[in-house]
């Protein structure tokens, strides 16, 4: 902060003041300082010697406040917060010593918030009291007083009284005046606080509202009906999960954070990520606080975009609650994601209704981006985004450690590590609800791990209706035909689009297939299970699955069930926008062949059809002539390859003019262009077909190996071809740093890139192998694949599919990988492309990978061995070389994060 803090001077006053930058846009900074600086200074500003002008002066009107503008000033603009909080702060600013200026910090200054100031005119001052216990001098007017704990900026210095007092303008007053005058706030860091009030209410309706509270947390904790509620305090980060490299530290920011300071914030996770237990978590902790206050939960499904009705939607919810809308001081729209009809109108409205009371955004992060529309936020608001991140373990094991007190699973090391490794197994991010899940199954039987998804879940149910109480004067359902008569509902779902219900709808449907089956059952128990265990939930005035794998799920079976169904979702590629139902109907018996012969037959079909339309040479392998140290005579070889691959290829002209143009106004918007390779080229599709092609090959053990195999070439072929489209689009990613092709998009690390855009086009064919095995590893591996991976790879002859199969092989490390990899090794050149890659992932997993000691040392070795091969050409490296100290240096220092005990 202290480099934001700058003197403000004149041509006949050596130091006036002190200013502070708020807003920076380009190579102009503004910068808050008092009104009397400014008129002390007449015409002549400078600021840092820098000549300033004059934005806004309000000195006439009241307030000792003024806005200018510097160019070329050298700092971060500060964050900024209402003040909330009675405690210490800092001030910087300036003052002299022997006719020179001097910055000084004085720390620990004491604070009194709360104060009003009412001018003559009858304008009120929101003020800061300080307690400095040092004189702070006029050369500090202007300074800005920054708040310990939130380490942002609460107001600004401007009047001394005596040697030990002095008072602050509220950064309310910055805030409110940036805006009135129309500067770009959107490159601020502010942050809309409210300060908290007592609420006037009555014991008896406080605990009666403590009580609700209460109960809604309890409520959307539940999970299954027969566990104990388990509550991990969750973290939030500033940076997305995604993209983010392993073991990295990245800033945080505390639940008390939010809770002290509430603001305009957006909290991005994945669906079952625990966002709507966090919201109700957040209204209840600050009900629960030594100065209670109101946050009102809303649900974003429960609101349409008119101000009249969400002002009646959010009086209802009050009402409720014995309380007004002046008495809210943070709202929490629970539910949010870019597939919310008038999503853009809804916040427009609702911001507009709160007037500044705080607003925290639960935004749910789809896992299908093709579906939805952009959500344009609010105009002039400035939100602090913030990522909620899978489970660390410690946080695993606090699930383990609650779930083990109510029913004990077996001991505390030995289930998390299990839990752990089945979540890798499943492909299923660490959630409390997966973990919990897991948990449920291990009831049964801890020492036996499901086998795929498909198996996990058909535990619970086995769990939920055989072993969970039901109502001796019930009929217990049978599983079997429970999933086959929820498929029949859940097919009908799909296909009429439509995934709301009643309760009614669903007993009626189902008794009408059930009587037409032959199939007695109490449909009544099936619906009240679901409900019960939170597999159906209420949302508005209709019932819904809450979670879309368990539509998906029961789907699958119906697939299995009913020929026309599945020929419906398998034709077409209608799969793509299902790849989980996929990926539960090969899992049922992990022998689905028709289901093998179809993806591979689309994949096919879709593959060829990109490479017809965009017409890359069949021979276009520029992986193979790459370097690991390529000379200027290399790299220019490898630019000749593209070039004329690109440029006697059916690729739109914007494209070809990356290559053939060196004037080229590369800076023109391309994105026309890259639409147009989507719509043609079916990139996307091919992309989505896939994820669906690679979970049925994971779960189709039993299939027929010929048909297994023919799955494995037309996915590895897939991600050539996916390859090879980047190769071509590379020059554009490393120009503007991005692509985007509707829905799918391609942005470049910006810390993993330096230098010119030529050296990142070279940077960029370097990492797009990795990057694309990275894509898909978490959908095509399990454990039980290793011999069908080793026995494709000797049948296969071209050299990239066989190393993005190395690459895998890396990552995942099935059964005698490490031999494998030695022998690549062995037979790799000295200075191949493939060798240096191989080293470069070899180094990553060393570094990143959470593995044993004993599997670190075996990745150790390869990597050594690579060196050895590289460096000085030796054919087969032997254990004494490999063992030897000369080649210690290669390995990364082991981060921390992820060393196993």
């Amino acid at each position: 902060m202290d480099k934001s803090v700058f003197e403000i001077t004149s041509d006949r006053i050596s130091l006036v003041g002190t200013g502070f930058i708020v807003v920076n846009k380009g190579s102009c900074s503004y910068i808050v300082t008092c009104g009397h600086v400014i008129n002390d200074c007449k015409d002549e500003i400078y600021v840092n010697g820098i000549r300033a002008n004059v934005v806004k002066n309000c000195y006439t009107d009241g307030l000792d406040l003024a806005i200018i503008s510097v160019d070329g000033l050298d700092g971060k603009a500060l964050p900024i917060s209402v003040p909330i909080i009675t405690g210490t702060v800092d001030v910087i600013g300036y003052s002299t010593l022997m006719g020179d200026s001097k910055k000084e910090t004085i720390k620990n200054v004491g604070l009194k918030t709360g104060v009003e100031i009412t001018k003559k005119n009858g304008i009120k001052i929101n003020a800061l009291k300080l307690y400095p216990g040092e004189p702070i001098s006029n050369g500090y007017s202007g300074s800005p007083v920054i708040c310990r704990n939130l380490n942002k900026v609460i107001g600004f210095v401007n009047i001394q009284v005596g040697t030990d007092t002095n008072y602050a303008i509220s950064s309310k007053h910055i805030m409110e005046t940036i805006c009135s005058i129309g500067i770009p706030i959107d490159t601020c860091e502010t942050y809309v606080c409210i300060n908290k009030k007592p609420l006037k209410i009555e014991d008896d309706y406080a605990k009666k509202i403590k009580k609700k509270f209460d109960e809604d947390l309890e409520s959307s904790l539940q999970s299954f009906s027969s566990i104990k509620k388990v509550w991990v305090e969750p973290r939030f980060h500033k940076e997305e999960e995604i993209g983010c490299s392993v073991g990295k530290k990245t800033e945080s920011v505390s639940i008390n954070d939010i809770i002290d300071n509430p603001r305009y914030i957006i909290i991005r996770a994945r669906q079952q990520f625990g966002l709507t237990c966090l919201s109700r978590y957040l209204v209840r902790k600050a009900w629960a606080g030594l100065l209670p206050s109101l946050w009102l939960y809303i649900d974003a499904n429960e609101l349409k975009p008119t101000r009249l009705e969400i002002e009646k939607y959010l009086n209802k919810k009050l009402k409720n609650l014995f309380l007004s809308i002046e008495d809210v001081e943070c709202v929490i729209l629970d539910e949010f994601s870019n597939d919310i009809k008038y999503a853009s109108k809804i916040l427009k409205e609702l911001t507009s209704i709160l007037s500044g009371k705080a607003l925290i955004i639960m935004w749910t992060t789809l896992e299908n981006p093709i579906l939805g529309e952009d959500v344009v936020l609010p105009y002039g608001i400035r939100f602090e985004t913030l990522h909620l991140w899978s489970l660390p373990r410690n946080d695993v094991r606090q699930v383990v450690c609650g779930y083990n007190e109510t029913k004990y699973i077996g001991d505390e090391n030995a289930v998390v590590n299990k839990v752990l490794s089945d979540l890798e197994v499943l492909n299923i991010p660490r959630t409390p609800l997966n973990c919990l899940t897991i948990l449920k199954v291990y009831e049964a039987e801890f020492d036996e791990s499901p086998v795929n998804r498909t198996e996990m879940i058909r535990r619970v149910l086995h769990l939920l209706f055989n072993i969970d109480e039901i109502p001796n004067y019930k009929v217990r359902p049978d599983l079997k035909d429970t999933e086959y008569i929820l498929g029949y509902f859940c097919e009908k779902l799909i296909r009429e689009n439509k995934f709301y219900f009643s309760r009614e709808e669903f007993l009626s449907e189902l008794n009408k297939f059930c009587n037409a089956s032959e199939i007695e059952i109490e449909t009544q128990v099936i619906f009240d299970v679901l409900y019960i265990n939170n597999i159906i939930v209420m949302r508005g005035l209709g019932f819904c699955f809450k979670f879309s794998y368990w539509i998906f799920y029961f789907a699958a079976h119906r697939m299995h069930h009913d020929t026309d169904f599945a020929e419906f979702i398998l034709s077409d590629m209608n799969y793509t926008s299902f790849p989980e139902m996929i990926e539960f109907y090969t899992g049922i018996d992990r022998r689905r062949g028709n289901a093998i012969h179809i993806l591979a037959k689309d994949i096919n079909l879709t593959r060829i059809l990109v490479t017809e339309k965009c017409g890359l040479p069949l021979n276009f392998e520029i992986y193979d002539t790459a370097r690991w140290e390529p000379s200027d005579a290399h790299l220019e070889e490898m630019h000749e390859q593209i070039a004329n691959g690109t440029l006697g290829s059916n690729l739109p002209d914007s494209i070809k003019d990356q290559y053939a143009d060196k004037s080229y106004d590369r800076t023109r918007p391309l994105n026309q262009s890259i639409h147009k390779i989507l719509e043609n080229y079916s990139l996307l599709r091919l992309m989505k077909a896939l994820i669906a092609g690679s979970k049925a090959l994971r779960n189709s053990d039993y299939a027929d190996p010929e048909s297994r195999h023919r799955l494995m070439k037309e996915i590895l072929l897939g991600w050539k071809e996916v390859i090879k489209v980047l190769i071509v689009i590379a020059p554009i990613m490393a120009q503007k740093g991005f692509a985007s092709i509707e829905g799918a998009s391609f942005a470049l690390v910006e810390e993993d890139f330096w230098g010119t855009p030529e050296e990142k086009f070279f940077q960029i064919l370097q990492m797009l192998p990795s990057n694309v095995v990275y894509w898909y590893k978490d959908d095509i591996f399990t454990n039980r694949m290793a011999p069908l991976l080793y026995k494709y790879y000797e049948e296969e002859e071209n050299n990239l599919l066989k190393h993005t199969l190395n690459l895998l092989i890396i990552t995942k490390r099935p059964r005698g990988w490490d031999s494998h990899i030695k022998n690549v090794i062995f037979l790799e050149n000295k200075n191949s492309f493939y060798l240096g890659d191989i080293y470069q992932s070899l180094r990553a997993e060393y570094q990143y990978g959470f593995v044993s000691n004993s599997t670190l040392m075996k990745i150790g070795d390869l990597i050594k061995a690579t060196a050895a091969k590289h460096n000085k050409g030796i054919e087969r490296p032997s254990q004494k070389i490999i063992k030897s100290k000369a080649y210690d240096g290669c390995l990364p220092e082991r981060d921390e994060l992820v060393t196993l005990k």
